[in-house]
């Protein structure tokens, strides 16, 4: 371990790996850092939350990362190979929260959907409905929103969203994708039986023109100028085009600053970074990088962060994170199942 932590200082700077989703914000912190030239700009890289967790619970290289970004919380089973590999002092931080937003045209109603009703819109394999009580699949049938459901418009499935390799991907697959996949018992059941067979059905979207893979500032131009269009953006994208897009409901919540917050509004989760502790005062930059992305004027209200479409967390919440960095608090085995947040009382709660 001392040799590892040695190697660590040796390589003179931050290395960071995990979630896209949290990169944006991760590299704006770095390229803060970085501005004085007294430390070397962090070494960013992301491939998803699973997989910078795996390279950072490996036994300690000067390699591995010093701080992994994640889309949800460290899971028990990942937490536990951190510990069986050396790597126990582990600091975990809550930065705020991402949020997606199904928009459209303000030419038309506000929309009214469940996350059981985009699966069945945009999935390739979908239960039959012919067969109510069977677990049988087929390939999608529906080609207009009524036939989902009479109550929605009569119009054609046409939706944008979030590519493979983008960073919202990981957002929209575990809000969206998952969650109504397995609004079907039969379905969420092969999750532990048949995982192969789960993963196909619930992260395969059709490929007949009905989803429409795009990303960018583009979309809310799309969006505006074609009504029969749906498509997920940030909230910060929907945010700035409030005057050209309504937000659909989803499940029965509107998405808001708020909403999302307070684990109202479904397609959004919190975002965390993990730090080892042993590598701070070791690792020239850990300690600055730490103290910039846990100071007000990167992830409070009116943060750069917040520029980039972070939705803070609460004062309260804010200052007993940055207190846990400072402290170097080690985190304890977590509840899978059960998204990490602070003991607030229920009326001071911002945290899922």
């Amino acid at each position: 371990m001392m040799q590892a932590a040695s190697a660590a200082e040796m390589r003179g700077f931050v290395h960071i790996n995990g979630s896209n989703v949290v990169r944006p914000f991760a590299d704006a912190v770095a390229d803060r850092i970085s501005k004085s030239g007294k430390i070397k700009r962090p070494w960013v890289e992301s491939n998803s939350t699973g997989g910078g967790i795996q390279l950072f619970c490996e036994p300690e290289t000067g390699e591995s990362p010093d701080i992994v970004n994640a889309s949800r919380p460290m899971k028990k089973s990942e937490f536990e190979a951190c510990q069986a590999s050396g790597i126990k002092n582990i600091v975990e931080v809550k930065i705020g929260y991402s949020g997606l937003v199904l928009a459209h045209s303000k030419k038309v109603p506000a929309l009214d959907i469940t996350r059981k009703e985009l699966f069945l819109a945009l999935g390739k394999k979908v239960p039959d409905p012919k067969c109510k009580n069977c677990d049988t699949l087929v390939p999608n049938p529906y080609k207009t929103w009524k036939d989902i459901n009479p109550s929605l418009p009569d119009t054609k499935i046409e939706v944008v969203a979030p590519p493979i390799g983008s960073g919202i991907r990981e957002l929209f697959e575990e809000a969206v994708s998952k969650a109504g996949c397995e609004s079907f018992p039969f379905i969420a059941a092969w999750k532990e039986t048949q995982k192969a067979k789960y993963k196909e059905v619930c992260f395969t979207a059709r490929s007949d023109g009905a989803y429409i893979e795009e990303s960018g500032n583009a979309i809310a131009a799309m969006l505006a100028k074609n009504p029969g269009l749906l498509g997920f953006v940030s909230y910060k994208q929907y945010a700035g085009n409030t005057d050209r897009l309504n937000a659909a409901r989803i499940d029965g919540a509107v998405p808001s600053v708020e909403s999302i917050a307070a684990n109202r509004y479904p397609i959004a989760r919190p975002l965390f970074l993990y730090f080892k502790a042993d590598h701070v005062g070791k690792v020239k930059g850990l300690q600055q990088y730490l103290a910039e992305f846990t100071n007000d004027k990167a992830w409070g209200e009116k943060g750069y962060l917040a520029q980039l479409g972070l939705v803070p967390m609460s004062a309260e919440e804010r200052k007993l994170y940055a207190a846990d960095v400072k402290k170097r608090k080690p985190m304890s085995a977590p509840i899978d199942t059960v998204a990490a947040s602070r003991s607030l009382p229920d009326a001071q709660r911002v945290a899922r």
